[in-house]
């Protein structure tokens, strides 16, 4: 199965090129290397050209290189990326991951052993487990739709036997795969801009809504390094971008609609105690973001743009 391998990437010439270095050093490695560079210089140009042009000639990709700064954000650029794409495999790899070798030769073992499976992401082995009392929060308020069932299975990676694969609704976005062909016509919503939050999940929820299998594999394993975003707080992201979740794909039944409004509520109990904890009205008004613009259709996110509204 030929790989198509999609990064996007901005402003991040030192992390872009290590990324690209740790896809070149696979067991496997991608017959296709697609980069969507949205950086206001071509430093990270030159350094995977470079990279590129001194990997052995058996083993070295096809390099797509596009660098456009009208691309507003990574789903933009995974989009652009997908569509250029040849593989009958698509890996999208953020630029702060860093894979074992093996990781893409075992997605494409576990997607030559199990036909049906339409995505495969790998382990991420650096995400800490929380404090208990996050873990205990997020088992009371995340019920149905909004239970995060990935989250355990990086906090306790160890456990699971090797090789196995996990059922799971939602990737990360840090690397995920899936078959070219049941991605079909599918892309990231045109709504998601800049740094988004939920666009992983958006993608892999309109997947699984018309029967997508998908699992994490867990002798695939990356380091998601995370890079430093500018610091801010955290509740309006989790209130909108998983209100936006709710609103495109989750049947409004009596259970989901309390489950919404319970997840809510929690965020905002949260944020009354964080408050409290740091005496500052910083977490209160993130939260009071988060629910106006939940209310205004996302009007004023940073990472959603505003629906249309009808002439």
């Amino acid at each position: 199965m030929n790989v198509s391998a999609i990064i996007p990437t901005k402003d991040r010439p030192a992390l872009l090129a290590e990324t690209v270095r740790a896809l070149l050093a696979q067991t496997v490695v991608p017959d296709e290397l697609i980069v969507v560079d949205q950086s206001a210089t071509e430093a990270g140009r030159r350094a995977v050209q470079a990279l590129v042009d001194a990997a052995p000639a058996a083993s070295r990709p096809a390099l797509v290189y596009v660098w456009d700064r009208t691309i507003n954000g990574a789903a933009a650029a995974r989009n652009a990326g997908l569509d250029r794409a040849r593989g009958a495999i698509v890996v999208f790899c953020d630029d702060d991951v860093a894979p074992e070798p093996v990781v893409v030769e075992r997605l494409l073992a576990h997607y030559a052993r199990v036909p049906d499976l339409a995505g495969l992401a790998p382990v991420i082995v650096n995400y800490p487990r929380p404090a208990w009392p996050v873990r205990v929060h997020h088992r009371i308020f995340r019920r149905g739709p909004f239970r995060d069932e990935r989250q355990p299975v990086y906090w306790y990676w160890r456990r699971y036997p090797e090789g196995a694969l996990v059922p799971v609704r939602m990737f990360t976005g840090a690397l995920m795969s899936f078959r070219r062909d049941a991605l079909a016509e599918l892309r990231h919503d045109a709504r998601y801009r800049a740094a988004s939050v939920g666009e992983d999940i958006d993608l892999c929820w309109s997947l699984v809504g018309r029967g997508g299998r998908l699992a994490i594999a867990t002798d695939a394993r990356i380091v998601h390094n995370k890079a430093p975003r500018p610091a801010k707080r955290l509740e309006e992201a989790q209130l909108t971008s998983w209100a936006f979740l709710y609103d495109k794909h989750v049947p409004k039944t009596p259970a989901t609609r309390l489950a919404f409004v319970w997840f809510m509520t929690g965020v905002v109990l949260g944020a009354l105690h964080a408050t409290v904890r740091t005496r500052s009205w910083a977490p209160l008004r993130s939260a009071w973001a988060g629910v106006q613009g939940v209310r205004s259709d996302y009007a004023g996110s940073t990472f959603l743009a505003p629906r249309a509204r009808a002439s």
